[in-house]
């Protein structure tokens, strides 16, 4: 299937958001039924962006990049691997509903219900969208894989450098796509805010990058001009300060949230998300005059 950049992007583009409006896995069945994501982001990046090789070093050399993600795939699928210029990564963000950040916004020491359920069935939700993509792809001739659908090629693990990482980061991934800078507390502030899910496809088709802020914090209040910090005052278990995000004691808190979920909403699942609501970057990228 021959296509030029914009049709490529144009069909992808419209794919994402058709699943997204349309598909009935991203509605709370539990609830009434309403959508748990709204219109998605998306981007798209060269596998062979610098960023990539970055970071191996920002990261961990454990990191993968596209092209040896898509490398691996093609071997274990037993066909021949695409050359590096011909590989490109689609990145999307899944902004959470508002109705779902408005309940989360109003709890100060565990998820809301919808929130929890977002965790659990809008995590469903992505999954089967990524694997959705990698099969629309290969319906139409493109090699395609969802690294983190893989679990062949993603691995979670403890590095003793930057603490608990994987092999393919979406967050940093959309980053490279142009979709959103960091935040304090490590999450990915987007034209949409930060409470969100991401996903992820490479492609044996040759994208270009996007123009991106050269400073990974550039929409965070905090790093721009000291001041905000809403998300360290939201986080319970004081995981947020001055001097970033505690990820070990950040995943201990929302471990710990187990056995409160299950008993209050019915599902086994870990969540929190109190950093993502309620603060100045919740749905939006803020101002440097946003507390």
């Amino acid at each position: 299937m021959k296509l030029c950049q914009d049709e490529f992007k144009r069909l992808m583009t419209e794919e994402i958001e058709r699943m997204v409006r349309e598909d009935t896995a991203n509605r709370f069945e539990k609830l009434n039924h309403t959508l748990m994501y709204q219109t998605p982001l998306v981007g798209f990046v060269s596998g062979t962006d610098p960023l990539f090789s970055h970071l191996k070093q920002v990261i961990g050399n454990f990191h993968s990049t596209p092209v040896e993600a898509i490398t691996q795939y093609s071997k274990l699928k037993g066909v021949t691997p695409p050359p590096a210029e011909h590989v490109g990564v689609i990145s999307y963000i899944l902004p959470i509903s508002q109705a779902t950040r408005d309940e989360n916004a109003g709890m100060k020491d565990h998820p809301s219900r919808r929130w929890a359920y977002t965790r659990l069935f809008g995590q469903d939700f992505n999954n089967r969208l990524q694997s959705h993509l990698v099969e629309f792809l290969e319906q139409r001739g493109f090699i395609a894989v969802a690294p983190e659908q893989d679990k062949r090629l993603f691995k979670q693990l403890q590095d003793e450098k930057v603490g608990w990482a994987s092999t393919w980061s979406q967050r940093h991934v959309a980053y490279a796509a142009g979709l959103g800078t960091f935040g304090l507390s490590d999450g990915l502030i987007t034209s949409k805010g930060k409470a969100h899910r991401i996903g992820s496809v490479v492609v044996n088709f040759p994208l270009e990058s996007p123009a991106r802020p050269t400073d990974i914090h550039q929409y965070c209040v905090f790093y721009q001009t000291g001041g905000c910090m809403i998300c360290a005052q939201r986080c319970p278990a004081g995981a947020i300060t001055d001097r970033g995000h505690d990820k070990n004691l950040c995943k201990e808190f929302v471990y710990s949230q187990l056995s409160y979920i299950q008993q209050s909403y019915g599902i086994k699942i870990y969540a929190c998300g109190l950093c993502q609501t309620k603060v100045a970057c919740e749905k939006q990228i803020p101002n440097n005059q946003d507390k």
